[in-house]
């Protein structure tokens, strides 16, 4: 056997090693990424540039918050996506005494939130994930700054 071939086989075997889990959620991952990367294109169009991506993965009625650093004056857009499985994804945008800046809780899978904040500082989106199929479902958020 050639040193070529023995690694190919050692990364495959390597591969067949790791939990069926971690295979899904790499393919989940993927899946939320190309839809941000797709909204990116879009978003393109109206000025917006994309700085960063976060995902996770939710059941069903369950939420999680990040904490995003924005600066002032910036237009910033938030948008959320989420797998196949998920069939509605909540976005709340919070500033200081968490107070509610915007949402968009409508019944969709697609939810943007919008911010034109007047002062640097961090703010807290909420995520919840209020429909889903077969848990957990997968999301992604994207951070768009114009």
């Amino acid at each position: 056997m050639t040193r070529a071939l023995g690694l190919v086989l050692a990364g495959v075997t390597l591969l067949a090693t790791i939990p069926s889990p971690a295979r899904a959620q790499s393919k989940w991952r993927e899946e939320v990424t190309a839809q941000v990367d797709h909204a990116a294109k879009l978003l393109k169009e109206r000025g917006y540039t994309k700085t960063d991506i976060y995902d996770g993965s939710l059941d069903q009625d369950a939420s999680e918050s990040l904490t995003l650093p924005l600066r002032a004056g910036r237009q910033y857009a938030i948008l959320g996506v989420c797998d196949v499985d998920c069939n509605n994804l909540d976005l709340r945008l919070y500033g200081g005494a968490d107070k509610e800046l915007d949402s968009d809780v409508e019944a969709d899978d697609v939810p943007v939130v919008m911010i034109t904040p007047d002062h640097d500082g961090k703010f807290r989106l909420k995520i919840t994930m209020t429909k889903c199929e077969s848990s957990p479902c997968f999301y992604g958020i994207g951070l768009f700054v114009k």
